[in-house]
């Protein structure tokens, strides 16, 4: 059985690692834009930061949701 706050983000909530994931792509992307200028270096640091953990938080929750499926389709086969 899984922990009560675990339970609710993953069953209640699989969309949000979805968006997450899209804010870390959209994040990542601008980044690689803005170290074409100069003058933006240190906010495409920050945007590839931010993209990153973005992509890997989005990801762990996905492998969240997908372990938990499984787990609840072979419970009730």
């Amino acid at each position: 059985m899984l922990p009560r706050l675990e339970r609710y983000l993953i069953q209640d909530f699989p969309l949000i690692h979805l968006i997450i994931g899209g804010f870390g792509n959209t994040a990542f992307l601008v980044g690689s834009v803005c170290f074409l200028f100069p003058g933006l270096e240190r906010v495409a640091l920050w945007l590839f930061v931010l993209g990153s953990l973005g992509m890997f938080v989005g990801s762990l929750g996905e492998v969240f949701v997908r372990h938990a499926r499984k787990s609840r389709q072979r419970t009730q086969s």
